[in-house]
């Protein structure tokens, strides 16, 4: 009964594991990416910003003013003023003036915004390529990490297969020291060499927790199933993506070039203002007067700034740093790649002769348990022979493991998303 709750809770705990693939789908809900779509809808939203300066902008106000003499509420020409006193009526003109209404403003023509709403379009493009570089990335990391966990695994299944090995021949050789046929040292060399593979383990437990944590960190998961990685589609070698986001940003430099130096032409502008005015005694006969007043102008404005100057020679300087980062990227990233590709095939290669050794390993082992079991080799020679197949099997897994952390990195530089490539 114990042996089927057992058995029922191991299998609870290896479905609830994640493989590769459900690492790569949680990645892309998590926050690490979370933070780049946002930053993604920031950029859209600056573009946004750009296209509200094309409406019109309204105020609305209300002030009280003094003044230390008579003020008028409106201007008033001479024949309209000759009419009101010969009515008897208020002038309006005051010390105190009240002042309720509404402005607005709004271009009609201003060449540099149509230039920044197209910088904006490339920088939203810029940050759209980030978020996918990024994807990729958190990608090659979690490939990275969990080659290093199938590494992990391997090693500690060798190390076990070794220990079992080690202990029979202890037992064996216990047998001979109790017939006095092998002396006792013979069996403080066998724990020496069982303790190493204690200590070996012990230092995978803390690299695999180190693992883990990388993987957990991007996904928020810690429970991994551990399976052999598979190549199911080519790397698309196209255009290195890396260079993507930072020719966008180069384009959207080039315009802020030309945004700041149309801000030296004419800005053609709209402008209106309608206000309410009260005041109380007005000039003549200190009675209360109300006017309202309004006016529509068509403005025509030339900016003369020594700070505009700088600003272009600012994004003169910028443009340039972006072009000298392409370069530098381009040629850093070319480099890389072409290294990659000649070490996945050393690796492709060595891996089949790294096979090929661990089973002459394995042969050797065999002859060496035979011939030590008859005396005809020390133990010392026999010891050796399992070490020699144990460093066979370690360098096979971390061969392996290297293999697909090169080809994470490839698959980064040429933007490829490593949910086609692997499972």
């Amino acid at each position: 009964m114990k042996k089927i709750i057992l058995l029922s809770i191991a299998a609870s705990i290896i479905t609830q594991a994640s493989t590769l693939s459900k690492l790569f789908e949680a990645l892309k809900n998590k926050p690490v990416t979370k933070v780049d779509e946002e930053i993604l809808q920031i950029a859209k939203l600056k573009k946004q910003r750009v296209i509200d300066e094309f409406y019109p902008k309204f105020n609305l106000f209300a002030t009280y003013e003094h003044y230390n003499s008579y003020t008028n509420l409106r201007p008033v020409p001479p024949n309209e003023a000759n009419s009101l006193i010969q009515k008897k009526e208020p002038l309006p003109f005051a010390k105190n003036i009240q002042r309720v209404g509404a402005s607005f403003n709004m271009p009609l023509f201003v060449k540099e915004l149509f230039t920044l709403s197209k910088k904006v379009d490339f920088l939203v493009k810029a940050a759209r390529f980030k978020k996918d570089l990024n994807i990729y990335k958190n990608e090659a990391i979690i490939l990275a990490s969990y080659a290093n966990l199938n590494y992990i695994d391997k090693l500690q299944k060798a190390l076990k297969a070794r220990k079992r090995s080690l202990l029979k021949t202890y037992e064996d050789i216990k047998i001979k020291v109790k017939n006095q046929r092998a002396a006792p040292i013979a069996l403080d060399k066998i724990n020496s060499a069982l303790d190493s593979i204690d200590i070996a383990m012990q230092k995978l437990i803390i690299k695999r927790r180190e693992a883990i944590q990388n993987i957990e960190s991007l996904t928020g998961i810690d429970k991994i199933e551990i399976q052999d990685i598979t190549q199911k589609d080519r790397i698309k070698k196209d255009e290195i993506f890396a260079i993507k986001p930072l020719k966008a940003k180069l384009k959207a430099a080039k315009l802020d070039l030309q945004a700041k130096k149309e801000k030296f032409l004419p800005k053609l502008l709209v402008e209106g203002k309608w206000s309410e005015n009260y005041a109380q005694k007005d000039v003549i006969f200190q009675k209360d007067v109300h006017r309202d007043y309004g006016s529509l102008a068509l403005k025509l404005v030339l900016p003369l700034s020594k700070g505009d100057i700088s600003d272009i020679e600012i994004a003169k300087k910028e443009l340039l740093k972006e072009n000298y980062e392409i370069s530098k990227t381009k040629l850093k990233l070319k480099a890389q790649a072409k290294a990659f590709e000649k070490q996945l095939n050393i690796y492709d290669k060595t891996i089949q002769i790294a096979k090929k050794k661990i089973k002459r390993e394995k042969n050797l082992l065999t002859y060496a348990k035979t011939a030590f079991e008859v005396g005809r080799i020390t133990e010392e020679e026999y010891l050796r022979y399992e070490d020699s197949l144990l460093n066979a099997q370690a360098n096979l897994e971390e061969l392996k493991a290297k293999k697909w952390q090169t080809l994470a990195k490839l698959a980064v530089i040429y933007g490829n998303d490593l949910e086609r490539i692997v499972e």
